[in-house]
């Protein structure tokens, strides 16, 4: 009995594949722009986008209003896929701070 529940299970995950560039795109995974943080400065990235508002000095979370923007235009994008025919899964936001925090790493 175990056995048969454990292979319905498998049954209900999502497999992504993609096995060539040419085949029409059936499934996306499309994600969120919720907690996106503007990194802090490291020897290994050179940024510096003064214009943008965002100088080398300046890390954290990434300004609400850029937030709802980013995330609007990716539900914008989503209903396009979909218009098409493309299954599309939205990603359940993770707080990489809080995970970050939690784990100590």
């Amino acid at each position: 009995m175990a056995e048969e529940v454990k292979m319905a299970e498998q049954r209900k995950k999502t497999v992504v594949n993609s096995w060539n560039e040419w085949d029409p795109l059936k499934y996306v995974i499309v994600g969120r722009a919720d907690g996106t943080m503007i990194q802090a400065l490291e020897p290994a990235v050179l940024r510096d986008w003064p214009k943008d508002g965002f100088p080398a000095v300046t890390y954290g979370p990434l300004p609400k209003e850029m937030e709802v923007k980013a995330n609007e235009q990716l539900d914008y994008f989503s209903r396009i896929l979909e218009k098409r025919g493309i299954r599309v899964s939205r990603l359940t936001p993770l707080d990489i701070g809080r995970w970050h925090l939690r784990t100590g790493k």
